[in-house]
């Protein structure tokens, strides 16, 4: 499948938006909603604010899981691969082994949050929100690329880099 980028200056939620999509419509191509602020990003847990500022990272996929060949009662364990696979992506990104997981869904440098993970499931799509402080840490225990690595990402570099290696590895996790 190819992969469709909408962009919006401002959102509520890049995964409130990704999953009315998924309810609404039969998907021809995977689908990346990117935003540069959320006015009501969210975690994992209810209540949870994902804080975002214009200048990081805000995006969710929508991926077919026909496609991927992942049936429905193996979608348990897509929040865990996912947040395996973006840990990877960014310690090759920063060249760093400093770059950690907090189960389940937090990517930490020096235990401060550096990336988020939101999965949802509308089978037959899978919504993979993720959060990365690109160049601001917006709350007290939080971090960035730019003030850990002096690294500088632009968000529409990172969408579809993202997007071919969270393809590549669960497509290898559920080959069967």
């Amino acid at each position: 499948m190819t992969l469709c980028i909408k962009y919006f200056e401002e959102v509520g939620s890049t995964n409130d938006l990704a999953l009315g999509i998924a309810l609404k419509e039969d998907l021809s191509s995977d689908i990346a909603i990117i935003a540069d602020t959320q006015t009501s990003g969210r975690g994992r847990l209810n209540g949870r604010i994902w804080h975002s500022p214009i200048g990081n990272f805000y995006c969710s996929y929508i991926l077919d899981l026909r496609d991927l060949q992942i049936p429905q009662n193996e979608t348990n364990t897509l929040t865990s691969e996912v947040i395996n696979v973006l840990q990877r992506y960014l310690q090759e990104l920063t060249h760093s082994p400093r770059i950690t997981l907090k189960q389940p869904n937090d990517i930490l440098v020096d235990n401060k949050k550096l990336a988020g993970v939101l999965t949802e499931t509308s089978y037959p799509y899978v919504i993979i929100g993720i959060g990365i402080n690109l160049i601001i840490s917006p709350v007290e225990q939080a971090t960035n690329l730019k003030s850990e690595f002096n690294l500088l990402a632009k968000p529409m570099d990172l969408v579809e880099n993202l997007y071919e290696s969270m393809k590549t590895a669960l497509r290898k996790c559920h080959s069967h």
